[in-house]
């Protein structure tokens, strides 16, 4: 007899369509077209296009909360009030929470001998602290979406082994595939013979940026045609640029802004540079890259030395190490042989491991083990 179909509302109090947000509307949207009954609740107080992009895709989206963060206490309680009567209801069988303010509101309007269960997935590092212990006891399922998160949670002995899963990220394969970036490189002015470099992300503090530039201002000595890009925008731009031009890399760096076009960029580049998991700890720009049939170079942090199968999709370097960057990823973008056998073996591992399917499988598989249990929420 087939399972019946579920009733899934997803809690995310955040405006606007990065970090999580993808992946979260993306499995929604596979559970929606599985036959189960999805909604999305996220951030309608503060300017963004989230709900606008939920609302294209055809989730319903549940008006009857806020979920910004940085409400008053009036909209904190009404959200508490309306979160309490979808307890008390039954509406739902799963309140699926992807970020600590929905996580707590969510625990907070919990009423007792309510049959919906709460399921947190933590998509960042800072989501696992110690001190956040308190919270994620009040989870009836958690997951995570690097294996050592998993083993650290276990270690902290917050809920049974068989409700902490950990799930890795999804990409569209089909978008994200392997092609010409003549165009960018045209635009941007790289010949199309040059060794590339790329690191896609925001200029913030923690992304690499600053080891990156360094590393490269060694590779360029060895290898002076090889060319480095840096998409993204962010606070620290007018500074990374000043690194530039103090490194002398002004005709070797090329700043290429905000981009859209993701698929065309990540074709246009030989190697694809990631070393920091950011706001959103599935690392999407890295399973992007590889589906486009680009090998990685990545730092050891979160699940990056997950994803990566070092020597084989591309390499693992250890965090902060500039010297062991520069010497790899050197070594990489001057092997152009290496180079295809990497991006044909990343470009596989995205196609068959990383598909949006295998993730909603696992995610509902814990979604009927939280159901099946009515007590022993801790272990």
């Amino acid at each position: 007899m087939p399972e019946r179909p579920l009733g899934i509302l997803h809690l995310l109090s955040y405006p606007w369509f990065t970090g999580p947000a993808e992946p979260v509307l993306t499995l929604a949207l596979v559970q929606q077209r599985r036959g189960h009954r999805v909604a999305f609740a996220c951030d309608t107080e503060r300017e963004g296009d989230l709900v606008q992009r939920a609302e294209e895709a055809g989730l319903p989206v549940e008006r009857r909360l806020s979920l910004c963060a940085k409400s008053g206490p009036i909209l904190l309680l009404r959200d508490v009030l309306a979160l309490k009567r979808l307890w008390r209801e039954g509406e739902f069988d799963i309140l699926h929470a992807h970020r600590s303010h929905d996580h707590t509101l969510a625990a907070l309007a919990r009423t007792r001998h309510s049959p919906t269960r709460l399921v947190r997935t933590l998509h960042t590092e800072r989501a696992l602290s110690p001190r956040r212990s308190f919270q994620l006891r009040r989870a009836d399922g958690l997951i995570t979406v690097a294996r050592r998160d998993r083993e650290a949670l276990l270690r902290r002995c917050l809920l049974p082994p068989e409700r902490v899963v950990s799930i890795e990220g999804v990409v569209d394969a089909e978008r994200f595939s392997p092609g010409s970036g003549e165009r960018v490189r045209q635009e941007v002015g790289l010949a199309p013979d040059a060794p590339v470099a790329l690191l896609l992300a925001r200029m913030v503090p923690g992304r690499g940026h600053a080891e990156l530039i360094e590393a490269f201002a060694s590779i360029h000595r060895g290898l002076p045609g090889a060319h480095l890009m840096l998409a993204g925008r962010g606070p620290l731009e007018a500074e990374l640029r000043e690194r530039v031009h103090q490194a002398g890399l002004d005709e070797t760096v090329r700043f290429i802004g905000y981009r859209r076009d993701l698929p065309q960029v990540y074709r246009s580049a030989d190697v694809v540079v990631l070393l920091s998991p950011g706001n959103d700890g599935t690392c999407r720009a890295a399973l992007e890259a590889m589906a486009c049939g680009k090998p990685m170079v990545v730092s050891d942090r979160g699940a990056l030395p997950e994803i990566v199968r070092d020597h084989e999709t591309g390499r693992v370097v250890p965090a902060g190490d500039v010297r062991a960057l520069a010497n790899t990823l050197g070594e990489l973008l001057a092997d152009h042989a290496t180079r295809e056998r990497m991006g044909r073996a990343a470009r596989e591992e995205a196609q068959t491991r990383f598909t949006p399917q295998r993730a909603a499988d696992r995610v509902e598989e814990l979604y009927r083990v939280v159901l099946a249990k009515a007590d022993g929420r801790r272990c």
